[in-house]
């Protein structure tokens, strides 16, 4: 039989498990774990082997709830290193199975202010008016009150993995972004300058605004995001699908994606579209006129559980919850 250190050195450190294992008696104890119905058939395997591995290698036994039941899985075993192992057991399962799936939605920070929105009219107006080459059409503008930063993208697939979601941010917020922007909140943000995403300007497919602190130390926003990004891979609330260590930060201003499409809600790093031909556009003679473009500042008030494809009453993405970072949630 498994012992508690052989499946610690099998499965890693139990003691990272941040769960509520419950004690039946001496020789018995459980856990819940929440799974979405997507992953239950993942779970089970053909015929139930994946299921049974598990039991066999933890020494656990497994309930999963029925088709239709809204109830969670319920982890039984020996010990608690038994029950965490299996708990383990099933998260990599269904990580797995989630860097397959569509985003749902994205951690952002808006950048639909007044003024900042205003600048980029007359951008936009500029471009198309001046420099509305090859490849370049009013459609591929995001529109104003959609302008923002992805922090990073996310799949969830029920109303419990929304609300854990949103508790993280929460946590996050509390936890990351307030300790290492105390000083400097509202922290206010300079939209300014172009880049582009492709090594070639003539042949673009996304040209976007970059950012920078406008007051508070140079790099303090980079990091605050970095450190945001790192809190929400050790929930496992995000999956670091491309192991990226830096978030990219960045204001997307023109994404062929968007072409005479109404929903614009496909953001960099999308999968959905990857297999659909997109006809790339020249901005080089945008970048050589208006590369130091000033789209204003905004501060940094709250952030954003965005969903995608879905508009809210202001035009920004629906928040499925929103942050405060400057005052009660």
């Amino acid at each position: 039989m498994l012992g508690e250190v052989e499946l610690q050195d099998l499965d890693g450190d139990e003691d990272n498990d941040d769960c509520d294992v419950v004690m039946v008696h001496p020789n018995r104890y459980y856990v819940n774990l929440h799974v979405s119905q997507h992953f239950m058939g993942k779970i089970i395997g053909k015929k139930g082997a994946t299921k049974m591995g598990i039991q066999r290698d933890t020494k656990t036994d497994i309930k999963i709830p029925k088709h239709g039941e809204d109830t969670d899985i319920v982890i039984y075993g020996p010990a608690p290193a038994n029950v965490k192992a299996a708990r383990r057991r099933i998260n990599i399962i269904v990580m797995a199975a989630k860097e397959k799936l569509p985003y749902t939605h994205f951690i952002s920070i808006p950048f639909n202010q007044a003024a900042v929105m205003e600048r980029f009219e007359k951008f936009k107006a500029t471009v198309l008016r001046d420099f509305n080459g090859r490849g370049l059409d009013e459609s591929c503008f995001i529109r104003a009150s959609k302008l923002h930063i992805t922090v990073r993208m996310l799949s969830l697939m029920d109303n419990e993995e929304r609300l854990l979601a949103s508790k993280v941010l929460t946590e996050a917020n509390e936890k990351v972004i307030r300790p290492m922007l105390k000083d400097y909140l509202p922290l206010r943000i300079r939209l300014k300058g172009l880049s582009y995403m492709n090594d070639d300007p003539k042949e673009m497919h996304v040209l976007y605004g970059r950012v920078e602190e406008d007051e508070g130390p140079t790099g303090i926003l980079q990091d605050t995001v970095n450190a945001l990004a790192e809190f929400l891979y050790k929930t496992g609330v995000v999956i670091n699908r491309f192991n990226d260590t830096s978030v990219k930060m960045h204001v997307t201003l023109i994404n062929t994606r968007y072409r005479n499409s109404g929903s614009q809600s496909d953001e960099e790093g999308s999968s959905s579209k990857k297999n659909i031909a997109r006809e790339s556009f020249d901005g080089s003679k945008i970048l050589s006129s208006l590369g130091d473009y000033d789209f204003g500042v905004v501060e940094w008030r709250d952030i954003h559980l965005s969903q995608r494809s879905v508009v809210g009453p202001d035009g920004y993405y629906q928040a499925t919850h929103v942050v405060s970072c400057v005052g009660n949630n």
